[in-house]
């Protein structure tokens, strides 16, 4: 009898588990495969966004991501700035149309990659951390200024050179950003000191405060051994986004 109850159970089981699986959820906007729609300098128009929903709905898309990006060399003309009233104008479009075919759509934070654009100030944009060590022997004291001269640098996109002198700071200042390619910037200038530290192998002292503003550091390490100092510095490491939308620009926020 327990045999015959456990082979009952089991099946029973075995049927309600199958009769589950055989229900598969109803297919929505949401559960069906979306895509990634690149918008090369913008250069959209309404004609052919309401063309290209149309054939992402007769493919059974359910949905797509917009993702705005540098434009096609030799069509300059078309290019749309991002955010400016007629690319809001093309996006509102985009909408109406997605929700008239029952598509979704979703939108990148901002163009290209990592996110940024013309409203990163250098305040939020991504910083570096640069250190210098300088070395004393006990009874001493250090006979040159804390600081460090940072180097211009720039490195573009495209690989076309492009001198510093030529770029003007900040850097939305520049109106051929598009043109330009910059991937990253470093304009030469005596970086802020965040923290000096003195280190003998065992003890650490805390200096940061006997820097003056000329970076004169006042105080005499204590005789019998050698220390080595650690003075940290921060930098706007000039990061900008890369191969932005026109429009889209500027440095990539701090991250």
């Amino acid at each position: 009898m327990f045999k015959k109850t456990v082979f009952v159970f089991s099946f029973s089981a075995l049927f309600l588990f199958s009769d589950a699986q055989l229900k598969w959820p109803a297919v929505t906007a949401t559960t069906k495969p979306w895509t990634r729609w690149w918008w090369e300098g913008s250069a959209v128009n309404k004609t052919d966004l309401t063309w290209n929903l149309e054939q992402y709905q007769k493919a059974g898309l359910g949905g797509v991501e917009i993702t705005p990006i540098y434009g096609i060399y030799g069509r300059e003309k078309e290019f749309i700035d991002f955010l400016s009233p007629k690319w809001l104008d093309v996006l509102k479009h985009t909408l109406t149309e997605s929700k008239r075919l029952g598509l979704g759509v979703d939108l990148a934070n901002a163009t290209g990659w990592p996110f940024g654009g013309p409203w990163v100030k250098e305040a939020d944009a991504s910083k570096t951390v640069l250190y210098k060590t300088y070395t004393i022997n006990g009874g001493q004291r250090l006979n040159e200024p804390v600081q460090y001269d940072q180097q211009a640098f720039v490195r573009t996109a495209n690989n076309k050179p492009a001198g510093i002198d030529s770029i003007k700071r900040p850097v939305w200042e520049n109106k051929n950003l598009q043109a330009l390619a910059l991937d990253q910037i470093v304009y030469p200038e005596k970086l802020p000191l965040q923290a000096v530290v003195a280190y003998n192998g065992s003890k650490t002292i805390d200096l940061t405060k006997n820097v003056d503003q000329s970076g004169n550091l006042n105080w005499t390490a204590p005789q019998g051994e050698a220390w080595t100092l650690y003075a940290v510095f921060a930098s706007l490491h000039g990061k900008m986004v890369e191969r932005a939308a026109p429009g889209g620009e500027g440095y990539a926020i701090d991250h």
